[in-house]
């Protein structure tokens, strides 16, 4: 696939030029299409992609994703050329991208991966006006997302533990912490450290995030990676009881990301937090 990404935005996006070059080839994998095909993908504002939908769809609004197919007729992505077919152009919205990041507690990356199939469908034939079409669409998303490296890396990570920080309640220790743990399917959970009149009912950040995500559905064979962040002089340490419960809750080869404000990272596996702890089958 011969793809070309513009960036309208003010924001550094160029990780997608490899990303989506990768799911490009992996959907005409699915697909089995053989044929050399190229196309573009523009990321663009909410002001830009409203008047797009209202210029060439009559809609007075903005939208997510559009995109404009050059192919009239399915037999066209199969017709014999030497040359490339031109598929035709993808315009993604990072604005509403972001909200709906926000909206379904996914990361970006998981969105503008999404937004990005979603726009490659419709250019290779697929629409979802019709029950049976949005079914089988639907279904090709989530077989080409399924277990695609789409996930942020651990910095971006760290920045979401940070921002679950700012939500600390701390009005006694005034030493905030924020976690996040990151799930196979791109969705980011969120705690931050809640303190009680009484002392020993306060909850830790560690734990806040681990209790949110396993009261939405989350396991730990959900889980694939974990931050902590607070400011202290060298990266922070999780007290013994967040250690025991992170072993509890999160498999053992699960990556943590210990981290302070001023970038100083650790890396452990939860099985290296607290060797010989106590589990479930002693009891």
């Amino acid at each position: 696939m011969d793809l070309t990404i513009t960036n309208t935005l003010e924001i550094d996006l160029s990780k997608y030029d490899e990303l989506y070059k990768k799911l490009a080839d992996r959907t005409l994998k699915i697909l089995d299409l053989k044929k050399e095909f190229i196309m573009s993908v523009t990321f663009v504002d909410k002001e830009t992609i409203h008047q797009i939908n209202l210029n060439y769809r009559n809609i007075d609004r903005e939208t997510d994703v559009i995109s404009f197919a050059f192919l009239d007729d399915e037999s066209e992505k199969t017709i014999k050329s030497n040359f490339p077919i031109d598929l035709g152009e993808i315009y993604i919205c990072y604005d509403i991208a972001n909200e709906n990041r926000e909206k379904y507690g996914n990361s970006i990356e998981r969105e503008l991966c999404f937004l990005f199939v979603h726009g490659l469908l419709h250019l290779l034939g697929y629409d979802h006006m019709e029950k049976d079409d949005e079914k089988i669409m639907f279904s090709l998303q989530d077989k080409i997302l399924e277990g695609f490296n789409i996930y942020m890396d651990k910095n971006d990570l760290i920045k979401e533990a940070i921002k679950a920080r700012e939500n600390s309640y701390a009005i006694y220790s005034k030493f905030k912490v924020g976690a996040a743990l990151l799930t196979k399917d791109g969705r980011v959970f969120y705690g931050a450290n809640i303190e009680s009149s009484s002392y020993g009912l306060t909850c830790c950040a560690e734990r806040s995030c681990l209790f949110s995500a396993y009261s939405q559905g989350i396991r730990k064979d959900d889980i694939i990676a974990f931050a902590v962040v607070g400011d202290t002089k060298g990266p922070i340490s999780p007290c013994g009881a967040c250690r025991q419960v992170l072993c509890d809750l999160v498999n053992g080869d699960v990556v943590v990301y210990l981290a302070n404000l001023h970038g100083d990272v650790k890396e452990f596996k939860v099985s290296e937090l607290l060797p010989y702890f106590f589990d479930g089958s002693e009891l």
